[in-house]
């Protein structure tokens, strides 16, 4: 899926039908369950075999898988005789179905570059009546068509242009759009278109010309989808991480998670402990540090002791003296305070009596007291006069007796109180030091033990796995645990959010049926409106608007592919004019087998004819000598050699080449031959029927030209009988296609029908042993030889530039006169260049000298082949077996081997065969079963013993030939070369990688209904069962001896029984 949205579906290989679009749904890989299930494309548009879908940008789908309701085998059969019982006996349809053709127009309308022809078959289309136009390949048809139509379109004409192929109809409404003559809506194209340019137009594409009328039913339906798509991140980030975290286990991640850091702990639990080791050796250290600092510091604080007694005593004596003067000054200050009162006193009395005698008696009193004050004062004051002078005869006394101890005292004194201060903090700081660093070491020695515990425990624990630090690592590299927590809470908002989203789906699905019933009335009108109407038969035949026209003109191309009724029921819509192109020697119309092998006459007469074969048109001389049929013969497409081709082979020499047609020179051959003669088992056709098969040869060549043209920017078709081939084909060419590159375009010749390309290859499926559907295609014989005719003829005139041709030159020279391939066996050697396949694929033992000069073309495509094909010439047996036993050595899921015989070369391979069984590889062995001669001898069987006993499951065949080892569904050697018994013999072995092309082998060989062992028989319980192929399919057989009484001749138990599971086989498809 490139863009939101939009699917991308290769068509190639399968069987869809795009008209009947309202039958596509987009769903999971289980079916949609009704009408209603998965989700309707929004969108269907057809480029080349690629299908784009688009549907809402909500879904979200993890496997999206298209499917298609298919409608009954006859539905369209059905709806066509339904609506062919209205249409009326008269008119257009009824003139056609009686052969009633209009002549040719009298006077012809002129347009440059047109030959007389094609005049003619123009002014067919502008004038009244119904005609026929037969046109080979190259000559002009669409152009005609376009022509016609913009002159139409100018001349105000409603026009039906119709045809049995989309591609068809788009060619012709191209070039229609190219004159730009019309306005936006006149032109329409109903269905899906097959070209972009058309797909994409917005004034002739249906879809977008509804949808710019639909606009508001349109925003509706997208707000929803933005709504859709806003909760689908969630699921969208949800499965990313789902799919990240898809094989986490948390719990075992934690087991792993914890066995890996104590792994990882060890060596740093070590370090650890060697840390703290070193730790505590330090702390030890510097605690004996700490020590001998408190020695040292407490030796100075002893040294100052003498100096701090004697500084203390002199502090003593100090103080007592202090003491004393302070009592010596606190008397003498009582002293002076008693004498100043004495003053006082004396001062007061002598004022008392300085006054007159009246004054004195009347202060007689106080007079006396002032006296008897002054008297006490004046003995306190000799009283404490006395006491002074005795304290400091005292203190004198305590000086002199002190002098001579302070003198002793100060000479003892080394120390000064600072110094010893000094000396007492550093005591102090080495104390606390050393208690500081006492804890340290006590720390240090617990960390330690702590340490070597941690380090002996974990040493002492499991050891992590290799797979569990595989795992660790992983979750660490994608942050695993992150995404695991991120996803559980993505589940709880998805759970959240779901009922919403289904809310909305619901709202979106309502909005787009109210969608889809306003898109019909729209289409209706605009249908209705429109000048040219372009669709497909199929779906006029299913579309009421479509059929309710009116249309004055209705021109159908590629009228040959069609059924009559389908066409007339076309032409019953003309009201004036209808025109039929088409080439009656390309294929008809593709029929439901019943009616095929239908017998009865009014069957055979209007679906398994063409409208030309109505009219009595059924060789080119009929064509130009029927009126009512233009004839066009100059053609444009291809060059001389191949239109030679073409004329020997359908047209009876009718076409001509146009003035301007390139004639090339011998080193540009426009017809390559891949010559497969010699190919051995490579070029051996695979029979899937009696006349049709496959083989290797043309898938490996067809995917080396695709290769080799495509990147040169060549467009390259590959056409080819049988759809066994194009499907193995396919499966080749996806082995080397890149994913969304377009893809190139591989099928059966109904699948080219109108289309063109640079180049085309067709794969004939044709070895030198058996002559198959294309070596019998003759024009002298009808029915299956004639539908091959019509098959080569439609291959070979696809090309524009080369054809090649793959397939045995033997058998094209021995072809019979009256066969297709008879027609171009002279010119082999001749116009047609031949290419020895055996020469593109040279083994690397032939030396350069002796290697084929192939030219320039060739020498490439070998480079390209030798890409996908290593070859292994069998000449050294040691170095191819070393070379094999590596191919084995290798397998990491499955070995499959088809081996006829089992001889002595059993030994040395079965070891190598045994070691993938010990690997868990599934290994299974093909090889005949005892009845064949070879096979059957005592060493053989003693060999398969041998094999049996290495443990993988064999399986023994009845006639088994193939010569095939495919290792992991991936690797294939094919060739000739028995794996299990070459000795001494010269082989070649391819050796071809790609998964799609080595499942297509194990499925035709049907490999995976043959992976358990074979059963027992239920007669005798013999384990002796071989595989038998009959007509009714594979069934086992029991071929173990057993004795009768009614015959004592020996005879096998034959018990049979089928095979468990549904067995494919090809020939009955």
């Amino acid at each position: 899926m490139a863009e939101a949205g939009w699917y991308s579906v290769d068509l190639r290989g399968s069987r869809t039908d795009v008209d009947q679009l309202d039958t596509l749904r987009v769903a999971g890989t289980a079916p949609p369950r009704g009408a209603e299930g998965g989700y309707r494309p929004l969108e269907v548009m057809q480029e080349g075999q690629q299908l784009r879908v688009r549907v809402a940008d909500f879904v979200d789908l993890a496997d999206a898988t298209l499917w298609q309701q298919r409608q009954p085998p006859a539905y369209l059969l059905d709806r066509l005789r339904e609506v062919l019982a209205t249409v009326k006996p008269v008119g257009l349809a009824a003139d056609l179905a009686a052969g009633r053709l209009a002549p040719a127009p009298q006077m012809l309308d002129r347009v440059a570059g047109f030959t007389p022809a094609q005049c003619e078959a123009y002014t067919s289309c502008l004038r009244p009546g119904v005609r026929l136009v037969w046109g080979p390949p190259g000559t002009g048809k669409t152009r005609v068509l376009s022509e016609a139509i913009s002159s139409l379109i100018a001349d105000g004409k409603r026009v039906l242009l119709v045809s049995a192929t989309n591609i068809a109809v788009d060619n012709a409404l191209a070039g229609v759009m190219r004159h730009r003559r019309h306005r936006p809506g006149d032109l329409i194209r109903v269905g899906p278109p097959h070209l972009r340019e058309i797909a994409t137009d917005p004034d002739v594409s249906l879809t977008h010309l509804v949808k710019t009328s639909l606009a508001e039913a349109e925003q509706r339906r997208l707000t929803l989808q933005n709504r859709l798509l806003a909760l689908k991140q969630t699921v969208n980030d949800l499965r990313t991480t789902e799919k990240l975290v898809a094989d986490f286990n948390p719990s075992e991640h934690q087991r792993a998670r914890a066995a890996v850091n104590r792994d990882r702990d060890i060596p740093r639990l070590a370090q650890q402990l060697a840390n703290a080791g070193d730790q505590m050796t330090a702390r030890r250290r510097a605690l004996a540090q700490a020590d001998a600092a408190v020695q040292e510091a407490r030796a100075a604080v002893a040294e100052t002791s003498d100096s701090r007694t004697a500084l203390d005593a002199l502090d003593g004596i100090r103080r007592e003296a202090t003491l004393a003067q302070q009592e010596v000054d606190r008397v003498a200050v009582r002293l002076l305070a008693a004498r100043a009162e004495c003053d006082r006193t004396e001062s007061d009395l002598a004022s008392a009596r300085d006054g007159g005698p009246w004054a004195r008696a009347r202060n007689w009193r106080q007079l006396n007291r002032l006296r008897g004050l002054l008297q006490e004062q004046r003995e306190t004051v000799e009283t404490l006069g006395a006491q002074v002078q005795h304290d400091k005869a005292l203190l004198a006394r305590f000086h002199r007796s002190a002098e001579p101890q302070v003198a002793a005292l100060t000479a003892k004194v080394r120390f000064s109180r600072e110094q010893i201060a000094a000396r007492g903090s550093v005591l102090a700081e080495a104390q606390r030091i050393h208690h500081a660093a006492a804890a340290e070491l006590s720390a240090a020695v617990n960390e330690h033990d702590a340490a070597q515990q941690r380090l002996l425990a974990a040493e002492a624990a499991p050891r992590a796995t290799p797979e569990q630090q595989t795992l660790v690592e992983r979750a660490d590299r994608h942050q695993l645990p992150a995404q695991y927590e991120r996803m559980q809470s993505l589940r709880r908002r998805a759970a959240a959010e779901a009922p919403t989203r289904s809310r909305l789906e619901k709202e979106h699905a309502k909005a787009h049926d109210d969608y889809d019933r306003l898109r019909r009335d729209a289409e209706s009108t605009l249908i209705r409106q429109a000048r040219v109407i372009a669709t497909t038969l199929a779906r006029l035949r299913t579309a009421t608007v479509l059929l309710d026209g009116p249309y004055d003109v209705v021109l159908v191309d590629e009228v040959g592919a069609a059924t009559i009724p389908e066409t007339l029921l076309a032409v019953s819509r003309a009201t004036t004019t209808a025109v039929l192109l088409g080439d009656f020697m390309q294929l008809g119309p593709v029929l439901p087998t019943p009616i095929t092998k239908s017998k009865r006459p009014d069957v055979q007469r209007w679906l398994c004819d063409d409208i030309f074969g109505l009219c009595g048109i059924t060789v080119a001389a009929d064509a130009t000598a029927n009126p009512g049929c233009t004839v066009l013969d100059e053609q444009h497409r291809f060059g001389h050699d191949i239109m030679h081709v073409a004329n020997a082979v359908a047209y009876d020499g009718l076409l001509r080449a146009a003035p301007n047609t390139r004639v090339r020179d011998a080193d540009d051959p426009e017809i390559v031959l891949i010559d497969t003669d010699r190919l051995g088992d490579l070029g051996t056709v695979r029979a899937t029927g009696p006349s049709k098969g496959w083989w290797p040869a043309g898938a490996l060549i067809s995917r080396a030209l695709a290769q080799y043209h495509r990147s040169r920017g060549e467009t390259l078709g590959v056409i080819t009988p049988y759809n066994p081939q194009a499907d193995a084909t396919l499966e080749a060419l996806r082995d080397w296609e890149e994913t969304g590159a377009h893809p190139t375009e591989v099928g059966t010749a109904h699948r080219f029908q109108g289309r063109e390309f640079d180049v085309v290859v067709l794969d004939l499926v044709e070895d030198n042993a058996k002559s198959r559907w294309i070596a019998q295609a003759s024009s002298s014989r009808g029915g299956f030889a004639r539908e091959g005719l019509r098959l080569f003829n439609v291959a070979v005139t696809r090309t524009k530039d080369r054809l090649y041709l793959i397939g045995s030159r033997q058998r094209i020279e021995q072809a019979p006169p009256d066969t297709v391939l008879a027609c171009i066996a002279p010119l082999l050697g001749k116009t047609i260049r031949t290419v020895r396949a055996e020469q593109l694929i040279t083994a690397p033992s032939v030396p350069e000298p002796d290697r084929p000069l192939l030219g320039e073309f060739s020498n490439d495509l070998a480079d390209i082949l030798a890409q996908h094909v290593r070859v292994a010439e069998i000449q050294d047996e040691k170095a191819f077996y070393r070379t094999f036993a590596e191919y084995l050595e290798s397998a990491r899921h499955s070995i499959w081997m088809w081996a006829t015989w089992t001889a002595n070369r059993t030994k040395s391979v079965a070891p190598a065969l045994g070691a993938a069984v010990e690997r868990g590889v599934k290994v299974v062995v093909f090889v005949r079963d005892a009845r064949d001669h070879l096979q059957g001898t005592d060493n053989s069987q003693q060999n398969l013993k041998t094999l049996r006993a290495a443990g993988p499951t064999i399986v023994e065949m009845y006639k088994m030939h193939q010569k095939i080892v495919v290792i992991d569904e991936r690797l294939v050697l094919l060739g000739s070369l028995n794996v299990l018994s070459q000795r001494q013999s010269r082989e070649v072995m391819l050796v071809m990688e790609g998964a799609h092309f080595a499942r297509k082998i194990l499925e035709h060989e049907n490999a995976a209904q043959f992976r358990q062992a074979p059963p027992t028989c239920e007669a005798c319980g013999s384990t002796t069962i071989a595989l038998h192929r009959t007509a009714k399919g594979w069934r086992w057989r029991c071929y173990a001896r057993s004795l009768t009484p009614s015959d004592t001749r020996s005879s096998t138990c034959g018990w049979t029984a089928e095979p468990e599971g549904p067995i494919n086989d090809a020939r009955n498809q």
